[in-house]
């Protein structure tokens, strides 16, 4: 199996997917649990991944029966949230590599879709020099749907001039995937979230791989 010669975009998730992120947000969860005196297990936020604030707030809170206002709670989960991310974020291990041997200065228009907030999204740039990377960046606050509609990865693929067969899209996520295969696009997805079973339960066609070293084989063949 070899990339379409014809491919001429890459589009990326952010989270899981290009920053090693989803646990700062499972421990901001658990800090603002904390806060509220709620007991949980493990498996109780693996639902949440993926989300955007649209959709988490009102799951997150009716799961686990806070009575507040979504904009208090956004506040307080963020707060815990853009602390961790001054010390603890970094790129998903390979992801840097791949992109200056196998993306940069190969003629890919590259952008970069994600169901964080252009507000959480400045954060992380004065975090992680993640501007050195993408061509374009829509986050969930320019988005007319968010993912798991397919519309993000569409929007993007108008504003670089792509069509869906010139793109490959590398997602990790349940809600991303689903976002990404609906467009019809080559998907390819990295087991940071998900195993194989899970993944091929969502579409048997999307290309999996646990690592960049073996996504960037993928590339060089």
């Amino acid at each position: 199996m070899k990339i379409n010669p014809n491919i001429k975009g890459i589009l990326f998730d952010m989270d899981g997917t290009v920053l090693d992120s989803e646990h700062l947000f499972l421990k901001s969860q658990i800090e603002l649990l904390k806060e509220f005196n709620i007991e949980h297990q493990a498996c109780d936020l693996e639902e949440f991944k993926g989300l955007s604030y649209k959709d988490f707030y009102p799951k997150f809170m009716n799961k686990f029966g806070i009575i507040s206002e979504i904009s208090e709670i956004r506040e307080k989960l963020r707060t815990y949230l853009h602390k961790l991310m001054e010390t603890d974020l970094k790129f998903i291990s390979g992801f840097e590599s791949f992109f200056k041997l196998y993306i940069k200065n190969k003629n890919y228009s590259v952008g970069l879709v994600t169901n964080t907030t252009r507000l959480s999204y400045k954060k992380i740039q004065t975090c992680i020099n993640i501007n050195d990377y993408f061509d374009y960046v829509l986050t969930v606050s320019e988005s007319i749907e968010p993912k798991p509609s397919p519309k993000p990865y569409f929007q993007a693929m108008d504003h670089l001039s792509l069509n869906f067969d010139q793109v490959v899209i590398i997602e990790d996520s349940k809600t991303g995937l689903i976002s990404a295969k609906q467009t019809g696009a080559t998907v390819i997805a990295i087991t940071t979230s998900l195993n194989y079973n899970d993944i091929k339960n969502i579409d048997n066609d999307i290309i999996i791989f646990d690592s960049y070293k073996q996504i960037s084989d993928f590339f060089n063949k």
